[in-house]
């Protein structure tokens, strides 16, 4: 399986994504191609640029003028362009990121958001761009390292702002982070908005063997002499055997709590696509007080927002947060004929090469009701097929 681990010592934006996607071997008339079907007039550009001794990929785009004030509704009418229904949903996921950002930071809603940063050729030809790139590398997950928060100040149209930008600041907000001691811009909203959608997870290079390295040049230098590059690892990742992977455990105590809330809070954990896991454990708190330990899994870029969720939801006044590793097996869904017809299960790869398959248990109690068998004996009965 191959994957992709941007390196971003010197941060990242959506021209220096694709140009590292450039540098990786996507091809400019093949993207170009694709882009034209937005209809935006919008000339593409790549070119060579050595830096620091490294030569990498520069990317621009040549866009006609007057262009539109555009709204997020009209951006989205305009992604509906696009040919593939997967990558213009996954567009729309990073373009609505971005408004919802712009819209917070201004405090309007997300529909009076219309300024140039949204509206933007090169914004939507950025989004898209990286999108199209994925999928004709055939990367399958992404992952990046920690991102540089520089100081200083930037001028945009609402005036003088620090830095990073509002928006990138609230996009950045989960997403591990470390000073540096430089006034530039580093991360643009877009490509802060690119990463909160697409990275899988952010810290150190996963276990993996790199086959391919792209560099994406920025088109500012940096004053402090290192190059202002993202360096992306093409990598292969072993896709027949169980991985490492980064995961953040968050727990709190709940002694305090009505009951009955835990039933919403049960829902609400279990609806979101961010958590990976959950449990409770009973306890015995000081004062011998009985009380309860939830435990919740998540990725490390949303265990802040998951612990503030806690605090908000429960009547915990903390919560611990600590990362471990979890080794995964490699699995999907699929679906099987059974004698009652296609049923769905989870499949699994054992490091041994044989396959586990587990039934789902909606399908398993619904056919143990319709056809008035033991719940037991349906089980059974699949795992052979299974």
């Amino acid at each position: 399986m191959k994957i992709l681990y941007m390196d971003c010592f010197s941060g990242i934006s959506g021209d220096m994504w694709i140009s590292s996607l450039l540098d990786l071997g996507l091809s400019i008339q093949e993207l170009s191609q694709y882009i034209s079907c937005l209809g935006l007039g919008a000339e593409l550009q790549q070119e060579r640029y050595h830096i620091s001794g490294i030569s990498a990929c520069r990317f621009r785009v040549h866009a006609p003028g007057n262009q539109p004030m555009r709204h997020l509704s009209d951006i989205q009418e305009l992604l509906k362009l696009l040919p593939d229904e997967e990558l213009r949903l996954q567009a729309n996921a990073v373009i609505s990121c971005l408004a919802e950002a712009e819209a917070q930071v201004h405090g309007v809603s997300v529909d009076a958001i219309h300024f140039h940063e949204i509206g933007a050729v090169d914004t939507i030809v950025d989004v898209v761009g990286v999108l199209f790139g994925l999928r004709q590398l055939d990367i399958k997950s992404v992952y990046a390292s920690p991102i540089p928060w520089p100081k200083g100040f930037i001028t945009i149209d609402h005036g003088t702002v620090p830095l990073p930008a509002p928006a990138t600041a609230k996009l950045l907000c989960g997403i591990p982070c470390y000073g540096v001691d430089i006034d530039m811009e580093l991360v643009t909203p877009t490509g802060a908005a690119l990463l909160k959608t697409l990275v899988n997870s952010f810290g150190i290079l996963p276990h993996c063997s790199p086959v391919a390295i792209g560099y994406g040049a920025g088109w500012q230098q940096r004053s402090d002499r290192i190059p202002n590059l993202v360096r992306a690892v093409l990598a292969e990742s072993p896709g027949n055997s169980s991985s490492l992977e980064p995961i953040m455990v968050l727990e709190c105590e709940i002694d305090d709590m009505n009951p009955e809330i835990f039933t919403h809070l049960f829902s609400s954990l279990g609806a979101n696509e961010h958590v990976k896991d959950f449990y409770i454990t009973s306890v015995q708190m000081k004062k011998n007080r009985p009380g309860f330990l939830l435990t919740l899994l998540c990725e490390p870029n949303h265990s802040r927002i998951l612990a503030d969720w806690l605090l908000m939801n429960t009547t915990s006044l903390g919560v611990r947060i600590y990362q471990q590793q979890r080794l995964i097996l490699p699995r999907w869904e699929e679906t099987i004929a059974s004698p009652w017809g296609p049923i769905r299960c989870k499949k699994a790869l054992l490091p041994d090469g044989t396959f586990r398959c587990k039934p789902e248990y909606e399908d398993c109690a619904r056919i143990a009701a319709e056809y008035g068998l033991p719940l037991s004996q349906v089980y059974c009965k699949l795992a052979q097929l299974g």
